[in-house]
């Protein structure tokens, strides 16, 4: 045994016959470690023992420290191409963040209550974007074009769609732009097609007056980036809902053949994305 697994034992020893709340906590931490050292077997155990115990002393563990071990477990089972136990594990996650968010609405502090709700809605945005992965992709619903031509999933069909998520308050989502701008024009010959959806948010079910100023400063922010894709403006949060992207920037995949390869909260610096597209763009369709 090495020096990362024996630290990591030695701390989950060290806590033994501590409250859930360390014990759980240290699971995660010794986690986190061997992950990073590349013991992703040993960090998988860590997180199941911790969840584990969490589901059996549910409110004897800070709700945060729950949602970050069912988001870590998650990107595990991902990676060991376990799907099915991530959608499953997510699941039962989701619903008991709701469960919370309930408790909490009716007798919880401010900061309880926002901490409960935050919390919900990465269980629940991350459990759909599991959901789809290897489905076929969910139509977008686009009100407004204002940069490029109008079109459909369906229309492109045969092209490897890069779809992301934006908002113009969102500092990511515009830290992000010179990359899809780059991707763009590096893979469009190969058939990449980059479409950037945004809604209305400041003029949510506004007047039209403030909708159509929100829509000038969405057309704002496409010129200051000077991007050559297609952005359009969603009818609602639907779309982001199928998706799961309450939470911004969030990328998704899909291949030719309109099936989700990946979709994931970030601005493409995880591998996976990189390694995905690059699947996508050298297969062919059918």
């Amino acid at each position: 045994m090495d020096s990362a697994m024996e630290s990591s034992t030695g701390a989950a020893e060290a806590v033994a016959s501590s409250k859930p709340q360390e014990r759980v906590a240290a699971h995660l931490s010794d986690a986190f470690e061997l992950r990073r050292q590349g013991h992703h077997q040993a960090a998988r155990a860590r997180l199941e023992t911790a969840l584990a115990e969490a589901r059996a002393t549910p409110y004897e563990i800070e709700f945060r420290t729950r949602v970050e071990v069912a988001i870590t477990l998650a990107e595990l089972y991902l990676a060991a191409d376990e799907a099915a136990k991530a959608r499953a594990m997510l699941r039962e996650e989701s619903d008991f963040a709701e469960r919370i968010f309930q408790i909490v609405l009716m007798s919880g502090t401010p900061d309880q209550k926002r901490a409960a709700a935050g919390g919900r809605v990465q269980l629940r945005d991350r459990a759909r974007q599991v959901e789809i992965l290897g489905s076929a992709a969910p139509e977008i619903n686009v009100a407004t074009w204002i940069n490029g031509e109008a079109t459909t999933l369906a229309e492109l069909r045969g092209r490897v769609v890069l779809l992301e998520f934006w908002a113009t308050w969102c500092k990511p989502c515009q830290a992000m732009f010179p990359k899809l701008r780059r991707l763009n024009e590096e893979y469009g010959a190969r058939g990449l097609e980059v479409v950037a959806l945004t809604r209305h948010y400041m003029a949510y079910r506004a007047t039209a007056d403030s909708q159509s100023e929100e829509l000038e400063l969405m057309r704002k922010v496409v010129r200051e980036h000077s991007l050559a894709f297609r952005v359009g403006v969603a009818e609602d949060e639907r779309t982001q809902e199928l998706y799961g992207a309450t939470g911004l920037p969030m990328l998704a995949l899909i291949d030719r053949n309109g099936v989700v390869r990946y979709a994931h909260f970030g601005g493409g610096e995880d591998p996976k994305f990189n390694e995905t597209l690059m699947k996508c763009l050298d297969e062919q369709e059918g």
